[in-house]
This record gives C-alpha cells, sequence and structure tokens, in this order.
C-alpha cells in the first residue's frame, strides 16, 4: 500500500518528493530479501521494520503498533505486526490526511478516516484521540500542515493540541 504523503499529494496534484510503502503479511526478514533483490537495502529502522533503498527516496516499511513509554519524542514501543490491519495500522497515523492509503497494484483508495474529505474541504484533523497526543511533534505538524495546505484544524484536533502543548511546557519548565 502507497501510504501518507505520496497518497495526500497524488489527490491535490501535486508531485511527491518521497514515496512510503507499507507491506503487509510479510515478516521483515523476507522483505529486507525481497528489497535486497532491488537494490541496496538500507537499514531505517529495522527493529520496526523500515527499510529504504539507496539512492531511491522510497521507505518500504511493516504495519506496526505503538506504544508511549516515556516523555521523550523517542519513547515508544514499536511491535511489526504484518498481519495486522489496515485500520489498526492507519490508526496510529496523525492526520486523516495522511492516513489514506492506495493500493500500489490496483490504484484503489482506502480512506477509513475522512482524509479525502478533510482534504477536499482543507481540514486537519486528527486520527485517533488517545494515540494523537502521545507525540508532542504533532502540534508543529499540524500548524505545518495549515500553512502549507491553507486549511484550518479542525476544533477537537485543536483542543489535543492545546493540551498536549501545556503538557510539553510543563515538562520543559520542570526540566530547567
Amino acid at each position: 500500500m502507497l501510504v501518507g504523503g505520496v497518497v495526500r499529494d497524488g489527490l491535490m496534484g501535486v508531485r511527491c518528493k518521497d514515496i512510503d510503502i507499507e507491506v503487509y503479511g510479510m515478516a521483515p526478514q523476507a522483505l529486507r530479501a525481497l528489497l535486497s533483490e532491488l537494490g541496496q537495502v538500507i537499514e531505517k529502522g529495522a527493529s520496526f521494520g523500515v527499510f529504504g533503498l539507496a539512492h531511491s527516496n522510497i521507505d518500504v516499511a511493516m504495519p506496526r503498533r505503538e506504544r508511549r513509554t516515556g516523555d521523550r519524542h523517542t519513547d515508544f514501543d514499536v511491535a511489526v505486526d504484518p498481519d495486522l490491519s489496515f485500520e489498526a495500522a492507519s490508526m496510529r497515523r496523525d492526520f486523516t490526511i495522511n492516513a489514506m492509503m492506495r493500493d500500489a497494484l490496483t490504484g484503489e483508495l482506502v480512506d477509513l478516516w475522512g482524509g479525502q474529505a478533510d482534504l477536499e474541504n482543507r481540514v486537519i484533523r486528527h486520527v485517533n484521540d488517545k494515540t494523537f497526543p502521545e507525540d508532542a511533534l504533532r502540534v508543529f505538524r499540524a500548524a505545518q500542515f495549515a500553512a502549507r495546505l491553507q486549511a484550518e484544524i479542525a476544533p477537537e484536533t485543536m483542543a489535543l493540541c492545546a493540551s498536549r502543548w501545556s503538557g510539553c511546557w510543563r515538562s520543559f519548565q520542570r526540566r530547567f
């Protein structure tokens, strides 16, 4: 499945600078072996199933679950699950416009969270109330996408951003 920005940008008629692919139903070792037939494999996060091909802008990942384990941006427990459903895999994504998938073989769009409508209406909306606040950088990504796409941030997403930002600020103050 093509995922994320390549799908979003394609729907907008914009050329995407990188391609993210998510491969289902294949063990990480088998995926790595298959990719090695296409060229030099770069392990961008082999422990959580993300590979790249040298001299390309292609990242190939496995579906995975993530669980927050600490305060830092990198504090996540990640588990690859090749048999994860599209719904479960896309639930960890930040915004509906980034949670769409396109079948690379058939061209079918899989849009479980209303991303296409949000893109057409220029709305930045989070996918999941529970997982969205786990990564503080999503607050900045919301602002960045709103500015870049001349979009509005959905009120419910803005509320989560505000609560997450205040938590980040308190954490920052405790450290300094």
